[in-house]
């Protein structure tokens, strides 16, 4: 009996001290990040006694797995909230936006509309039209800036990527081993799983946990990352088309996987996210715009004439200069070609896609809505040439050589030969248009305010109809004499309500051929002018009142024949480019509404990206909780414990005891 006293004080103080270790390693690693507690387990032996003979590790894996993909969720959210808060006070704020810019603009050409004789106000004009032409350029910049800070923090995420899959094929060879030699692997599982929620920081993932215990964690739409003892490098490389844009890819058995686009969680995923969603968007409408500022503002500027009595040149520079046309076109093969704005107004925020899905096959792609076209969806044109509207085609797969025009823009594209199956080319109709914009004119005499042609009633008219006439259209913007540009003036316009036009158009000639008149019976009160000998409607007449038979009008210069006396004090085209701003000029209506647009947008997707990084951040907070309620270290159980464990071991050392008073007890007796 003694013996068996003695055995089992020995095996209860054996166990009691196994779990006062276990219970001091859970104390000590408190604060250690990702430490699981651990829990001693004993087995009672047959005849009596007890052993401690396991230590378990106290993990749900299911709700590992859950802070993970939370946690990826979080780390998503606020990298694109940061951001896109950053873009959107750069937009909307006073000190940095395009509104108060656009409204200063306005404000001093409606002061030099109502003296347009002052050089001074003109010259004042040609000022905010060069501050506002430095906030487009601002704007990009910044942007353009906030997009180096994405290209550098993908290079750091996609390094920290690559160590932390090293690290996790590390662990799982080490693990491995230990298991091996029949040895507790606690510790390092623990690394493991804290390296895996730091990987789940950085990038989305999905792990499984293989038949052996290793981790394989897989990336994108299912590139391996870390298989076994294996990490695959993770990298960035600029993208094919814009050296300025890095991608994300995965690079096995030698071969870059690019899996940029299939990033959504992780800070990774939340740039790449916002970059697609917020940045480029914002760009594109910004360039867009521009351009349709610049054009809308030069197709008016040219059908006025200046001080000096010469027509007006652009007043920003040209958007469809052969250099900005070559910059928009861009192929990863030996592809060239260009593309021009044909109508600003029809201009979409968005970059093209353009693949030949075979030699004599193609499809292009709107990448802001995916929408796609091939060659049946457009109109097939005579030749090359006669493309000249929206989605007219002309395609000679034998040759190379592509035209073809939708929304908004014309686009040339031309090989040496067939073009190859597979090849790839990007067309960017408006992302720079905000960093290629500049202001033309920088003299206050060439701003062109007044209008070349002016009207007169005849004084005897019995009507009491009176005229206005406006340019219409300009056939050669190259010329500078307003005399070469509308021939044969002055015109004397002649209303028969006996004919049909009841308008006769009569030139300098005496000729009533050299023009024809054409009369909208939904608008009767316009009269369009059309010069024969070019086919263009160049002039437009607007009439109030009344007209009677054998009334008629002289449309002449704004200049004396000599031209020794300008209608400088003339404001008309000035007010037409002031009424610009009133006009809708985008698809979404007028400059300022466009813009509006865009702060909208922009202020939509920033505050869900804040209501989405407070959800997220709250699930995270409840999921780490679950955790630590079931693995983590709580220190008033782990002192429960301490004193049971301590009680059992003075408990265990009294049967020792009692066990010795015994025997010498039957020693004496003997």
């Amino acid at each position: 009996m003694s013996y068996g006293l003695l055995s089992l004080g020995v095996q209860g103080t054996r166990a009691a001290q196994s779990g006062l270790g276990v219970v001091g390693n859970n104390i000590t690693n408190l604060n250690t990040p990702g430490y699981t507690r651990q829990v001693a387990q004993f087995n009672s032996l047959e005849g009596g006694g007890v052993v401690q003979d396991n230590v378990a590790r106290i993990a749900d894996q299911y709700i590992t797995a859950r802070l993970w993909s939370d946690n990826s969720r979080f780390e998503a959210s606020k990298a694109y909230e940061e951001l896109a808060s950053q873009l959107d006070n750069l937009l909307a704020s006073d000190s940095t936006s395009l509104t108060v810019k656009m409204d200063d603009y306005f404000a001093s050409l409606q002061a030099a509309n109502d003296d347009p004789i002052s050089l001074t106000n003109r010259e004042l004009f040609l000022a905010e039209a060069g501050a506002l032409v430095r906030r487009y350029h601002d704007l990009h910049d910044r942007v353009a800036q906030i997009n180096e800070t994405v290209n550098t923090r993908i290079r750091e995420l996609t390094e920290q990527v690559s160590v932390s899959a090293g690290q996790i094929a590390d662990l799982n060879d080490r693990i491995r081993i230990a298991e091996a030699g029949s040895k507790d692997a606690f510790e390092l599982k623990d690394q493991r799983d804290e390296a895996v929620k730091e990987l789940s920081s950085l990038v989305d993932i999905k792990v499984i946990e293989q038949s052996n215990g290793e981790f394989s964690v897989f990336v994108g739409n299912g590139q391996p990352l870390v298989v076994g003892q294996s990490a695959y490098e993770f990298v960035a490389r600029e993208n094919e088309f814009n050296p300025s844009r890095y991608e994300v890819g995965v690079v096995i058995a030698g071969k870059e996987n690019v899996i940029t686009d299939m990033l959504t969680g992780g800070e990774l995923g939340g740039l790449i996210t916002y970059r697609r969603e917020t940045m480029d968007r914002s760009l594109n409408e910004l360039g867009r715009l521009a351009i349709t500022f610049a054009d809308t503002m030069n197709a008016q500027h040219q059908k006025g004439i200046d001080y000096d009595g010469e027509m007006g040149r652009r007043l920003y520079n040209d958007i469809n200069s052969a250099e900005l046309m070559e910059s928009r076109f861009r192929s990863r093969i030996d592809a060239t070609g260009d593309v021009r704005i044909t109508d600003s107004s029809k201009l979409r925020a968005s970059e093209y896609e353009l693949v030949f899905t075979g030699q004599d096959d193609f499809r292009l792609t709107r990448l802001s809505d995916g929408k796609s076209w091939t060659q049946n969806s457009f109109t097939d044109a005579g030749s090359a040439a006669d493309v000249d509207a929206e989605n007219e085609i002309w395609f000679d797969p034998a040759n190379g050589e592509l035209r073809l025009q939708v929304d908004g823009f014309r686009l040339d594209a031309n090989s040496n030969g067939p073009f190859a199956s597979n090849e790839k080319m990007m067309i960017s109709p408006v992302r720079t248009g905000a960093d290629d914009i500049e202001l033309n004119i920088l003299d206050g005499r060439d701003l062109a305010l007044a209008s070349p042609v002016t009207i007169s009633a005849s004084t005897g008219n019995a009507g009491t109809a009176t005229a206005n006439v406006s340019v219409s259209t300009i056939d050669d913007i190259t010329e500078t004499d307003p005399r070469n540009v509308f021939p044969k003036l002055p015109l004397t316009l002649e209303y028969d309500s006996s004919l049909v036009p009841a308008w006769t158009v009569t030139d300098t000639d005496g000729s009533t051929t050299t023009w024809a008149v054409t009369v909208d019976p939904a608008q009767p009160d316009r009269l369009e002018l059309t010069d024969q000998a070019t086919g263009r409607t160049m002039l437009e007449v607007g009439l109030s009142g009344q007209v009677q038979d054998n009334d008629t009008f002289t449309v002449g210069y704004n200049f004396s024949a000599n031209g020794s006396s300008i209608g400088i004090s003339d404001n008309r085209n000035g007010l037409v480019m002031s009424d610009l701003m009133k006009q809708a000029t985008t698809l979404e209506g007028s400059y300022q509404d466009s813009y509006g647009r865009l702060i909208e947008r922009v202020g939509t997707d920033t505050k869900v990206a804040q209501m989405d990084r407070s959800a997220s951040e709250a699930v995270l907070r409840n999921t780490i909780a679950q955790r630590e309620s079931v693995s983590g270290v709580s220190l008033d159980e782990e002192a429960v414990r301490l004193i049971q464990f301590q009680q059992a071991y003075q408990a265990s050392a009294q049967i020792i005891s009692a066990s010795q008073t015994i025997f010498d007890a039957l020693i004496q007796a003997v």
